[in-house]
């Protein structure tokens, strides 16, 4: 399992940012913190990191979102994660 701490900048119009964050709050692996400004942290679990990757590209994609920041990431102390960790 894979867990990432991002910050999402949303756009600065604010119909287009409002879209983004309904996007967001659709997606099952993804927990949304308190909004700051323009900036929206976030928390994405996903079964490995493959899956990490198509989520930040989705995001990255979003209508409304400009920027995604990485915070951390804890690929996980699992097997799978191991695996993942050599390639």
């Amino acid at each position: 399992m894979s867990i990432s701490g991002l910050v999402v900048t949303l756009d600065r119009d604010p119909p287009l940012a409002e879209s983004a964050i309904r996007a967001l709050k659709r997606d099952p692996r993804i927990t949304l913190g308190e909004l700051a400004g323009e900036r929206l942290p976030i928390v994405v679990e996903t079964g490995s990191r493959v899956e990490d990757e198509e989520v930040f590209a989705a995001l990255k994609g979003t209508p409304g979102v400009r920027f995604v920041d990485v915070a951390f990431v804890d690929f996980g102390s699992g097997e799978e994660g191991a695996r993942d960790a050599d390639g």
